[in-house]
């Protein structure tokens, strides 16, 4: 299910929030399955080019296989919102990057049977398989998330 992890460099994470917080306010509401702000599909902000290939590289390391991305995205929660349980098939590989966390770790993983709730680290991502069922409880504070998902370079 979890193909690695690794955090991010603080300063690297503080610029993404404070370019995340100038940028929200352009943002949807409520897109699929996100009851929160979303920046949409693929937006051309440059954190995301660093972060694909760092990724890429961990997704590399542990698996021997080559992987690009193929879709990325920013949710902005604010108290109430939340994720639908859902999984991002056919994607191959997923990742989340927790820039902001609420403190109340609403992250969870359907292991069926079971859930597994995340403790929740500003800068950690999360690399997993992307068949994985999740979700987002709703969220007492402000939370910031980074999305990636990848499929194989054949």
């Amino acid at each position: 299910m979890f193909i690695g992890c690794f955090k991010l460099n603080k300063k690297f994470r503080e610029t993404i929030e404070t370019e995340i917080l100038g940028l929200k306010k352009h943002w949807k509401k409520d897109l699929n399955n996100v009851k929160a702000f979303s920046s949409g599909w693929d937006p051309d902000y440059p954190f995301f080019d660093v972060l694909k290939k760092q990724i890429a590289n961990v997704a590399f390391e542990r698996t021997k296989l080559k992987f690009k991305p193929s879709t990325w995205w920013v949710n902005f929660y604010e108290p109430g919102h939340f994720t639908k349980q859902h999984h991002h098939s056919p994607e191959h590989l997923s990742s989340i990057t927790f820039i902001k966390t609420d403190n109340t770790n609403p992250l969870y993983f359907d292991l069926n049977p079971g859930i597994l709730r995340v403790e929740e680290e500003e800068g950690l991502v999360l690399i997993f398989d992307s068949r994985t069922d999740h979700g987002v409880d709703k969220c007492k504070n402000k939370r910031i998330t980074l999305a990636v998902d990848f499929v194989r370079d054949l």
